[in-house]
Order: structure tokens, then sequence, then C-alpha cells
């Protein structure tokens, strides 16, 4: 059968591309190498803005539990930027049941899914796009879109991609706990904790409690590549900062085993996210936060653009890359420019300057709320930039004059 659009790849990108593609008619396919529900190694915390652009994910049953408070460490531990809210900071959610949810949402709008359907090639020309299956299957469509992770093969197989692209990586573990245990150790405020540069490495720790569940892991999101003269073991490093939250008594020290999960995390949006007849969504295209590793919301986000350029690509009957590269054009628009700017700050982003950010912040309130408003995803730091730089140098000249004041 032939198919408007073919998506490889089944995860909020994609899903939300298929959803919008069949609400507007287009004949969709979705294909996914795995069976869901599935896993996937993640933290599971949602920005609100999720929730906000995207109402329909709003279900109990998909969302597990909204956190309204929080700590984050700077890299020494003398430091902490407390936030506490009257409203969510994060809405926390078990990927297995979220994914699969989002998945049926693109069904019920007439995409067609199929799963357990690994993509071993594409192949495109001037009158179709074709997608080849490790089953033997080929299947025929106008537009392909690539939603199939930080090792896409679409992405490779297109050329987008290059050999030896650098990635970040991952290590995490979903403790099941009790709820009257989650109630105690995180209160009702489900509150969560993150350590910068935890052993200094270029990534952060995190301990996002959800109902019954505690997702605790680590990631490095610049590329991770050590030091000779300091290598860093990341399953030992993982293993330390467990025991460290268990001997601080921030988490229980009775937690039953899990699996150690690992997984790679994109570092930067690709050169070119598009090409005759295909897109790339979502962690394929390079799309994270270089700050906190969240990637959902751009995932979901570059989904709804693709399917807007699509469609229009259908009224028109365009299909080569001139048309389809207004898809680029909106997403840089919608949030490109702000990853741009978190990925140079993070890059100048020392263990030194952490600690010294943190140090100040720790000191004023409100540049506490700006800089967790921009962590969780809720404020363009494109858009706050220069309040947030005016303000950490009111902040700075306030520090050091109090410091000057107190020595004898």
């Amino acid at each position: 059968m032939k198919y408007d659009v073919t998506i490889v790849g089944a995860g909020p990108a994609g899903s939300t591309a298929a959803k919008y593609l069949a609400e507007r008619g287009l004949k969709t396919l979705l294909l996914d190498k795995e069976t869901f529900p599935r896993d996937k190694p993640c933290g599971g915390g949602l920005p609100i803005r999720v929730l906000q652009r995207f109402p329909y994910v709003v279900n109990e049953n998909i969302i597990e539990s909204y956190s309204s408070s929080g700590t984050t460490f700077s890299p020494s531990l003398r430091y902490r930027v407390e936030a506490q809210t009257t409203t969510p900071l994060i809405a926390t959610v078990l990927r297995r049941t979220f994914d699969a949810a989002l998945v049926k949402c693109a069904t019920d709008a007439g995409a067609v899914f199929q799963a357990h359907t690994p993509v071993s090639a594409i192949h495109i020309t001037d009158e179709i796009a074709q997608v080849m299956t490790k089953q033997g299957e080929t299947v025929e469509s106008d537009v392909i879109i690539g939603a199939d992770g930080v090792s896409s093969i679409v992405a490779k197989k297109s050329g987008l991609q290059k050999t030896g692209i650098e990635k970040g990586v991952c290590l995490m573990q979903e403790f099941h706990v009790p709820e009257p245990t989650m109630d105690e150790y995180f209160k009702s405020s489900r509150h969560c904790y993150v350590h910068s540069r935890f052993k200094t490495l270029t990534g952060y720790g995190w301990v996002f409690p959800k109902k019954e569940h505690l997702n605790i892991g680590f990631g490095v999101i610049q590329a991770f590549k050590q030091d000779q003269n300091h290598k860093v073991n990341l399953r030992e490093a993982y293993k330390e900062y467990i025991a460290f939250l268990q001997e601080t008594n921030l988490v229980p020290k009775n937690l039953q085993d899990a699996p150690l999960k690992g997984g790679a995390l994109p570092t930067h949006p690709l050169e070119h996210t598009y090409a005759d007849r295909l897109l790339l969504v979502g962690d394929a295209a390079g799309f994270i936060n270089p700050l906190s590793g969240e990637g959902i919301y751009y995932a979901m986000v570059s989904g709804e653009i693709a399917a807007g350029v699509i469609a229009e690509a259908f009224q028109k009957r365009q299909f080569g890359r001139e048309f389809l590269s207004r898809y680029q054009t909106r997403w840089q628009k919608e949030f490109g420019r702000d990853i741009d700017l978190i990925s140079a700050v993070v890059k100048r982003n020392t263990t030194q300057r952490a600690e010294q950010v943190l140090k100040i912040a720790s000191t004023d309130p409100i540049l506490t709320n700006l800089i967790i408003r921009v962590i969780t995803g809720e404020l363009s730091v494109q858009e706050y930039k220069w309040k947030i730089i005016r303000r950490y140098f009111i902040s700075s000249l306030k520090y050091r004059f109090h410091r000057t004041k107190d020595v004898p």
C-alpha cells in the first residue's frame, strides 16, 4: 500500500507528527522497531509548556505527578538554589506509558501504526520516497519523516547525519518506591534534586520523584571526551552518585534493585534537517536543551511543525528540498535560537563558572526564579537573556559589597 507520509520512529516526535498529519486527512504510516509499550532511558520530566501547547496529554493516566519544588547544588555542594512554587515546575511521566499514549493519539486520529518493524534503508527519487524494512518490505510514500532517534537510520542513509557525530551519554534507573515512602522523602510537592557537574563531569545528576517511582540518573550532554589525565568511569561515577544521595538521606537507603539503563544523547542540531521528500524531527535532528538534556518539548514541537509544512507541500505538490527547507526556518525561529544560545553558554560553563553562578544565585531569589524557569523550559532564554544578565550583574555587585562590608 502507498502512503502519503511514512514516519520512522514512534517516540514523541514521530507520534506527534503522525497525529497532526492524520488529522489533516493525510494517509500516514508510523513505524517503530520496538513493540509498544516500551521503555526509554529518560528522566521523564516534562516542561510545563509541553502541557500548555499539547493539552491532550494532560490526563491522569499519562501524568504521574507534578513537582513544585526543587534544589540545585553547585559542583562543590557548598551552594544551593532552592525553588518552591505554588504551581508545578515540571510534570513527570513514565516513558513507557507516555510514549504509548502518544501513539494511541496518533492512531485515534487515523494514522496506521506498525510496531516491530526495523528500517534498513531508504531510497528517494524525484517521483517517490521508499522505506525498506529488515523484513524485506518496501513502503512507498511521497514524504518520509525520520523520527528514529540520535542514531537515526533515516538521517544516516539520507546523508544528513555525518559519520562520527558527537554524542552525549546518560545512565539512569527507575526504582519502584511505595507512595508513603515517596511522600516521606519528597513530600506532596515531589521535591526534585539536581547536582551540577557531580565529579566535575560536564553534565548533571538528577532525582525526579514520581507517584510511586523514583528516577535517578546522570547525563553528560556535551560530547563525552575524557581528559587523559583525569579519566572518569561514568558507571562508577553514577554508583558514587547513588551512594552520595543515600548517605545524605536525599533518597531512601533501601532502594530495590532496578535495571541500569544507558542511552545516547544528541549534542546539537544537525546542519540540515531536510532533504528532497524528507524531514528529520526530535533526537534524529539533534534537538536537545544543552543545559538540562530535555528533548521532549523540542521533539513534539518539531513534529507539529513538520506536519504543518508537509500539509502545505501536499497542497502545492512540492516535495523538493527547496520547499521543505521552510521546516528548518520555522523550527529555528521557534526554538533554534534558544538552543544556539544555551549551547554557547554551556561550552563556556566550566566547573568554576558553574560554582560562581550558583553561589550568586543562592543569594538572590529573583535570579533563582529566572534560572529555574529557564532550566525547566518555562522561559525562553533568548527572550530573557538580558534580564538574566542584568540581574546576575546586580546580584554579583551586591554579593561583593556585602563581602567587603563584612571584612574587618
